[in-house]
């Protein structure tokens, strides 16, 4: 569990493509406390029969726990606060080097601003 601030900054996510908008991958749960207020966190859920194999992101996944997403932008949940995953379609996974929430913070902000400045 990452339920400080100095381990969140130290954290090292995967990036991924999530439904068409770039997120952060961790295997590890990360506190609500800590999350910036800029940010969503959503958490995964794996098959139970195919370990590894996503099948649902929540806000928060009791059962088969796979890992934290971070998204700078809101990601479309069910009345329920789910949705599915289909990891062949919904799931891209980038090969970029991995990256800290605050280089991903910066990324996103800069890119807010070009879009703001056109």
């Amino acid at each position: 569990m990452i339920d400080t601030i100095e381990a969140l900054h130290k954290e090292k996510f995967e990036q991924w493509l999530l439904f068409g908008q770039q997120v952060l991958f961790t295997d590890t749960r990360i506190s609500n406390d800590i999350i910036p207020k800029n940010i969503y966190k959503y958490e995964l859920q794996e098959n139970d029969c195919h370990p590894f194999e996503t099948i649902m992101i929540g806000k928060h996944i009791t059962v088969n726990f796979e890992g934290t997403i971070l998204s700078y932008q809101p990601i479309q949940l069910n009345k329920d606060h789910y949705r599915l995953i289909d990891e062949g379609k919904d799931i891209e996974y980038l090969p970029k080097k991995n990256i800290s929430l605050l280089q991903y913070i910066h990324k996103n902000e800069k890119l807010k601003s070009n879009d703001e400045i056109r």
